[in-house]
């Protein structure tokens, strides 16, 4: 039987070598980029800001403005043109379904993980309630 010891060693090397894969140095490097892109950076917050807007318009139940979708339109344009934005979305795809395979390895074995209900049917792990995978990300 494994320790507690045990498995944070385990854990430490997973993390090291999870530091020197290549889809979390890509990661990282997207990051980097996009720290250093304003007009990456302004497009985001532009387009979730909007959104934002739209969002409290809807829950007070006032009107969606033609004027409003076009702006939307206009910022999604913008951000899916943005070539750093797109290597950013893909690194982090890439990283999310890295550490979602991860979880799904992890706990696929544990027969305390199904009892809590971890996983889902035939033992296969249900990637949606993943203690790991954190949905902002996606």
């Amino acid at each position: 039987m494994a320790t507690d010891e045990q498995i944070m060693k385990s854990a430490a090397e997973l993390g090291e070598m999870l530091g020197e894969h290549p889809k979390v140095s890509r990661l990282e490097s997207a990051i980097s980029k996009l720290k250093g892109d304003t007009e990456a950076q302004r497009a985001l917050n532009d387009l979730n800001r909007h959104l934002q807007a739209i969002g409290e318009k809807e829950m007070a139940g006032q009107p969606i403005e033609v004027s409003d979708k076009r702006r939307i339109q206009e910022l999604q344009t913008a951000v899916v043109h943005n070539l750093v934005l797109r290597e950013f979305q893909l690194a982090q795809m890439d990283y999310v379904d890295l550490v979602r395979r991860l979880d799904d390895a992890m706990y696929g074995r544990s027969s305390a993980a199904q009892a809590v209900g971890v996983t889902g049917g035939a033992g296969e792990p249900a990637a949606a309630e993943s203690p790991l995978v954190n949905p902002d990300l996606g």
